[in-house]
């Protein structure tokens, strides 16, 4: 994972290096999103805490994206986007090898990368986000397994199942 471009992505071919290393994953998706799945090596620090999350998905419904775009960065702004941005910048000083994601990729990684290479931070982000890491994983499990034959041994404790 190179660290030249200060917007690098990573696709699905560095998804098992992120895994099998344990790279730290930045995920900026809001808190409810990271309680309802997540992966060993991530901390959550939102872009959008879960009220922001939903007001901006409510006008974005009514108004379209640019309106939701809008909102979100007037939620974000002034002194909570300096913390939020401090809160980013201390988590890649502790993991200088991190990467970040967001839930599919877009909108919240983007902007989270885009702030943080104003900053003079080089983040790689993650293509596809928790979406496609999550279908990665899926897929890598059900491959093998679907393709093993499988033997069900039984027998009673001392049968001697183990040899």
């Amino acid at each position: 994972m190179a660290r030249s471009a200060n917007h690098e992505l990573l696709n699905e071919a560095d998804f098992a290096r992120l895994f099998l290393e344990d790279i730290p994953l930045l995920d900026v998706r809001a808190p409810v999103e990271f309680r309802h799945g997540a992966f060993p090596c991530a901390t959550n620090i939102p872009l959008l805490e879960d009220d922001e999350r939903e007001q901006v998905g409510k006008v974005y419904k009514q108004a379209g994206r640019d309106a939701a775009l809008a909102l979100g960065h007037r939620l974000v702004s002034g002194s909570t986007k300096d913390q939020r941005l401090a809160n980013w910048s201390d988590f890649y000083h502790r993991h200088p090898n991190a990467a970040l994601y967001c839930f599919r990729g877009g909108q919240r990684s983007k902007i989270a990368q885009q702030w943080l290479a104003e900053a003079g931070i080089s983040i790689p982000r993650v293509a596809g986000g928790y979406k496609s890491m999550r279908r990665f994983l899926i897929n890598s499990i059900a491959f093998p397994v679907a393709n093993t034959p499988l033997l069900i041994l039984g027998g009673k404790t001392g049968s001697g199942k183990t040899r």
